[in-house]
């Protein structure tokens, strides 16, 4: 074995250990007692309890119960009509080569490069003034305007450049129109891209926890990050125990959702978003 495999070998070794770490105390720590944690973080639950999750999810306000359904619609429905409208932009851009598509490219490139946070302030103003500031509608609008649709529009144009067009030109031949060449016929082939695309958003809305917390705010509802933010911030002394049970709850939903997708991910990361 080489020098240079050893050494890649070592960074790859301390890599998972920095980003192993975290993710191995929260499951541990989640089945432990306080004094368990205190006494050995790192250590394995002996004896194994569940008091942690059940005094999580049993909590008399039911503010995980309320985060959980509250991310849940917000996920849904901002995916939902994102990869409606960036599918059908990107096919646009992918098949017209114009000043005009070359256009929306810098401006869908812009809203990649520009931070949320950058905006966040005229934002707040102006949904203040069509009072919006506490509504779902608000925070709709944020994520299907913003740098998640951009993402989303340079997936699907990247990856429809590499789907022939005769596939197109056959099915407008056999009597579909454009409507249904795209929905019936296109879309279907777009899956690699639609799942890397959902997955990606998903996951970033899902742990979203600014734009919640300025737009939306527990009045009208909290979503799961802002419920484990509020949760703690009740508490005069840190229940550790508690507090990885309700970290583990909130991270459980997309952990499942990735790698019961995960190859699709892949497939239409590398397939799309890397040619064209």
């Amino acid at each position: 074995m080489n020098t240079n495999r050893i050494i890649s070998h070592m960074v790859l070794i301390l890599v998972t250990v920095v980003f192993g770490l975290p993710l191995y105390m929260a499951v541990v720590n989640t089945f432990k007692t306080q004094e368990q944690i205190l006494a050995d973080p790192l250590g394995f639950p002996a004896p194994f309890t569940l008091e942690n999750l059940a005094n999580a999810l049993g909590r008399p306000d039911h503010l995980i119960a309320r985060g959980l359904l509250t991310s849940t619609i917000l996920v849904v429905a901002s995916v939902f009509f994102i990869v409606i409208f960036s599918s059908a932009i990107g096919y646009y851009i992918a098949r017209h080569n114009t000043r005009f598509t070359k256009g929306l490219q810098l401006l869908f490139l812009a809203g990649l490069m520009i931070p949320s946070q950058i905006y966040l302030i005229p934002i707040v103003q102006i949904f203040r003034k069509f009072h919006l500031i506490g509504s779902f509608s608000s925070m709709l609008v944020v994520f299907i305007g913003g740098g998640l649709l951009s993402f989303a529009v340079f997936v699907y144009s990247g990856f429809i450049k590499n789907v022939p067009v005769e596939v197109e030109e056959a099915a407008l031949i056999d009597g579909a129109n454009k409507f249904q060449m795209f929905w019936m016929i296109l879309f279907p082939l777009l899956r690699p891209a639609t799942a890397a695309v959902v997955i990606f958003l998903s996951l970033w809305i899902w742990n979203e926890f600014l734009l919640p917390l300025i737009l939306l705010g527990p009045g009208k509802g909290v979503t799961i990050t802002l419920g484990v933010y509020m949760s703690l911030g009740q508490l005069y002394t840190i229940n550790y125990g508690q507090m990885f049970a309700m970290m583990m709850i909130a991270s459980l939903p997309m952990l499942a959702f990735f790698f019961a997708f995960q190859k699709e991910f892949i497939a239409g990361l590398t397939s799309g978003a890397l040619k064209g």
